[in-house]
């Protein structure tokens, strides 16, 4: 009988050895998905965080409709650039920023700005410091960049690299700009 009481004890041990391996295995793989899950629900979590702290996702805020109006703006240059646009024809506005009759020379602009057959305008702000070597009590008009001297205000039309007109009152300016207004 030891015999098969024997046989009865390792058969049984076999099974529960069996059943505990079969057990085991399930265990891992269920905390496996577990830890994948989890990594992967941290990794969504940073990314939806990610989206809504750029602003990409707005669930916090209301759109706003406002509609703003498209600026057109004529393009700043330094006095070393005067005379070296790629335009072959173009005109030059020399004046100071900070001067009082800045909104005068904006109320031109605007008009000239929305004219269709006007020529490339480019502002030189005689204000700023790197344009000083440009800024004079007299005018000198010239076509070597380093010789050209300009008072507030003067603007100068060039044509191909060449400067082939000057005026330097207010109401020249106005009237020049003027006549390309449709």
């Amino acid at each position: 009988m030891k015999k098969k009481e024997y046989k009865k004890r390792l058969e049984k041990e076999k099974r529960e050895m069996r059943e505990f391996r079969e057990s085991d295995s399930s265990a891992s793989l269920k905390s496996g998905l577990i830890i994948a899950g989890c990594v992967i629900g941290f990794v969504l979590l940073m990314f939806a965080f990610t989206k809504i702290k750029t602003g990409e996702w707005n669930f916090f805020t209301r759109k706003n409709d406002i509609v703003y109006k498209a600026e057109i703006q004529s393009t700043k240059i330094l006095c070393g650039s005067v005379l070296n646009r790629s335009d072959s024809e173009y005109f030059v506005l020399a004046y100071e920023l900070k001067e009082e009759t800045v909104s005068l020379y904006d109320s031109i602009l605007e008009g000239y700005n929305n004219s269709k057959t006007k020529l490339p305008l480019y502002k030189l702000d005689l204000s700023n410091s790197r344009n000083n070597i440009c800024k004079s009590d007299t005018i000198n008009i010239s076509n070597n960049a380093s010789e050209l001297k300009l008072t507030v205000p003067t603007l100068i039309k060039v044509k191909d690299g060449q400067i082939t007109e000057s005026y330097t009152s207010y109401d020249q300016i106005k009237q020049v700009l003027n006549s390309y207004v449709d």
